[in-house]
């Protein structure tokens, strides 16, 4: 279930994730869709929205059970860099079909606050984080 949906609202897909993202998942299987799905539950440890919201995930492909994602950090030296891998790993690995699961973190494009839309900046702001 998507955070709109948990959260009541008639927000659509595109409209809680940046154009960046979206131009990502515009070009994906079936399947690799569904991942995309999976990695936008997990929550961000710091920030009351998900990893996908914050543009933090930058690709996702799947070949014969083998899924790479590409992501990215708002800073070097994340204090849960360690923990969100797991997270990814952890919960991709749950998901049938997926048989190994390799995290690449990628600095290029650069993670910009430029990648967040209204509607997550907004949540941000009520969680009291300025931008």
């Amino acid at each position: 279930m998507s955070s709109a949906q948990r959260n009541g609202t008639e927000l659509t897909a595109v409209s809680r994730t940046s154009e960046f993202v979206e131009g990502r998942r515009a070009d994906t299987t079936p399947f690799e869709r569904e991942l995309w799905d999976v990695l936008d539950e997990i929550p961000d440890p710091h920030i009351p929205v998900s990893l996908v919201e914050m543009a933090m995930i930058y690709d996702v492909t799947e070949d014969d059970g083998h899924v790479t994602v590409e992501m990215s950090f708002p800073c070097m030296g994340c204090p849960a860099y360690d923990m969100i891998h797991n997270d990814v790993r952890s919960c991709l690995a749950l998901v049938d079909g997926v048989d190994e699961v390799e995290v690449d973190v990628v600095w290029d494009p650069v993670w910009s606050k430029d990648m967040l839309t209204e509607s997550v900046r907004e949540k941000i702001r009520e969680a009291g984080i300025s931008l």
